[in-house]
This record gives structure tokens, C-alpha cells and sequence, in this order.
């Protein structure tokens, strides 16, 4: 007798539990869960996340925490040990987007271990934020820098540019003097440089620990003057009667515009390229960076023989900005459903 009370009770307490588990399942999906504000685009939050990939889900594991396992097809922050990953996903009480939401078979980039995910010892997805794009044919897609519900594509070459390079906004003036270099640092890893010339300066960007002059695809690469070279004879007036490059008839435009990336000397026109520069790289380059250099006060340099004139001194006026502008400003390319949408941010854009 004593035997099937205790046998009762051992039944009446485990569904009790099973019941108590249900009631508090049900009022964490009508909203006793979790409650977060939106923290922003992807490339927002995810300067925040420890881990970000790009991978591809293998398989749901349903249950009272699901999580699902994805290959890692590339590491774009952090580190991994393997090529497999388990990833914690929505449960009704931690900030987390719903697994079904991410197929089986399906590609993604996904930013983990951010705000309100509560991984404990492993990786979790958060919504509170634009954590994850969807990954197809070379792109990915959702918010990467708008506003929220914003639907965006960038190429996931331009997306690992992003992710390694960060926003930055400068602004510099100075002073310089004939057969002297200015050197600036901006932007976190990058160096401007005015490379003293016979008569003036060349404009050079450097990354650090690098050699290669960011800037030296600037267009036109033949037949005119660069607007990176500042001579003595483009800012004369009238032009004198000297030896003028390319027989031109007038010199770049202030201020001097100028394009520069990372990839310069790497992945575009690289020691192991056979082939000349395409426009569509030129247009790459432009979409990281973009500089203008403003040539201020003055004094030339009479010249002698024949020669061109230089120039004594110069006052710059330089703006330097994010994946961008001398105005130097980092861009990222962008496009918006229907539109094309390139953020540019210039000194006191915002």
C-alpha cells in the first residue's frame, strides 16, 4: 500500500512538471520571453560580435533548446578550430530568431554571441539587431547599413572589406615646403603621404606594414595628367612656356581627386597579374576609398633654363573619412532594392 501511494506521487509529481513546463512555454511565447529594441544594421552590430561566418545550415536539432549545426564555409572575425559549428537558436525565453527561419541547406553570414543571445559556453544567433545576411550567388542580403527593414545586396568581397576596414572621419590642414614630405596618418592603419617631386609633390596612401601606394590607380592612368601629381606648371597662370606633359593645356582640377584600396597591388594588379587594369577594378578601388586634396595659398618657384616652375610652399585642406575622402572616405557599396545607395561620408556630412 505504502509502495503505490509513494508510486502515485512520484507519477503526480512528473506531470505536474510536464504541465508547469507547458504553462511556462506558453507564457513565454505570448510575450514573457525576451524583449529587445533594434540595435541596428548588420555592419553595426557586428563590430560587436566575437565570431562572425559564412556558412551553410546542415540540420535542425528541434527540442526545449534548439540549435542547429552549420559547416563554416569561411571565418570573416574571430577564430575557429573547426569547420563545424552548433549554433543556438530561438527557445521562447532568450533573444533569438526562430531556426525555421534559416532552411536546411541554405547560406548565411551570421554575427553570433551578440546582445540578448545569452550563449552560455557556446554561440548563439540574437535578434536584436541585424545579426545574419542571407548569402546567394556571391552576395549577401538584408540590412547592411540602412534602416531597419531596409533591404540591401553587397558582394561578399566588398562585405570582408567592410567588416576589416571600419568607419573613420578626419579632418587635417597644414603647410607645406618645397622638397619637404608631408606625412598624415588616418583612418586607423592607413598613412597619406605628399612624396616630394623635383617641382611639387605626389599624392601616395600606404597601409601600414606596406609599401604599396594605395592611390597609384587613380584615373587616367595614361595620356593626361594624374590629379595625385601637384606640379608648379598646373597651377600657373597663364601656363608657361615649358615642357608640359602630354602637351596638356591645363592641369587636373582643385580640389585633386584621388581613388586608393587595400586591394591595390594584391587582388588587383598583383605581382602575379597578366593582364592590364579593367575599368570595372578601377571602379572597385573607387568604392573603398576616395580622396580630395584642396590646394589653398601658394608661392611658385620661378624656373630656369626652360624648365617648369615649382612651387615654395602650399597650404592642404584635408578632409579624411571613412572607406573614404582628403574629404578621405571609405564607401561601401551598397544597393538598395531599386536603387543604388553608396554611402559617402565627407567631412561634416554628419
Amino acid at each position: 500500500m505504502f509502495i503505490c501511494r509513494a508510486s502515485l506521487s512520484l507519477k503526480s509529481a512528473m506531470s505536474f512538471g510536464v504541465v508547469l513546463w507547458c504553462l511556462l512555454h506558453l507564457l513565454a511565447s505570448e510575450g514573457l520571453g525576451c524583449s529587445c529594441a533594434w540595435e541596428g544594421p548588420f555592419l553595426k552590430v557586428a563590430s560587436q560580435s566575437p565570431l562572425i561566418v559564412h556558412g551553410r545550415v546542415l540540420r535542425h536539432h528541434d527540442g526545449m533548446q534548439p540549435f542547429m549545426d552549420v559547416l563554416v564555409l569561411e571565418t570573416l572575425k574571430g577564430g575557429l578550430l573547426d569547420t563545424g559549428l552548433q549554433i543556438q537558436m530561438g527557445d521562447g525565453m532568450h533573444c533569438r530568431p526562430d531556426m525555421q527561419d534559416f532552411p536546411e541547406g541554405s547560406a548565411w553570414i551570421f554575427a553570433l554571441n551578440g546582445s540578448g543571445a545569452k550563449p552560455g559556453h557556446g554561440w548563439a544567433l540574437s535578434h536584436c539587431g541585424e545579426y545574419w545576411l542571407r548569402m546567394e550567388n556571391g552576395h549577401a542580403f538584408g540590412c547592411v547599413d540602412g534602416r531597419q527593414f531596409e533591404k540591401q545586396e553587397i558582394s561578399l568581397a566588398d562585405l570582408r572589406l567592410s567588416l576589416g576596414y571600419p568607419e573613420f572621419k578626419e579632418t587635417f590642414t597644414g603647410r607645406i615646403e618645397s622638397g619637404r614630405v608631408y606625412r598624415r596618418s588616418f583612418g586607423g592603419r592607413f598613412e597619406l603621404v605628399l612624396e616630394a617631386m623635383p617641382q611639387g609633390w605626389e599624392i601616395r596612401v600606404y597601409e601600414k606594414g606596406r609599401d604599396e601606394n594605395l592611390a597609384r590607380l587613380t584615373p587616367p592612368l595614361h595620356f593626361a595628367p594624374n590629379p595625385r601629381e601637384i606640379d608648379g606648371w598646373q597651377l600657373a597662370d597663364p601656363l608657361p612656356d615649358c615642357a608640359i606633359p602630354y602637351a596638356a593645356e591645363t592641369g587636373p582640377e582643385n580640389p585633386r581627386r584621388f581613388i586608393f584600396s587595400p586591394e591595390v597591388g594584391t587582388t588587383i594588379d598583383g605581382p602575379k597579374t597578366n593582364k592590364a587594369v579593367t575599368p570595372e577594378e578601377v571602379e572597385r578601388i573607387s568604392r573603398f576609398g576616395r580622396g580630395n586634396l584642396t590646394i589653398g595659398n601658394f608661392e611658385l618657384a620661378p624656373g630656369s633654363s626652360g624648365q617648369c616652375p615649382g612651387i615654395k610652399w602650399s597650404g592642404v585642406h584635408r578632409p579624411v573619412g571613412s572607406q573614404t575622402s582628403l574629404d578621405l572616405v571609405p564607401l561601401r557599396n551598397t544597393t538598395s532594392t531599386g536603387r543604388t545607395s553608396i554611402p559617402v561620408y565627407k567631412s561634416g556630412s554628419r
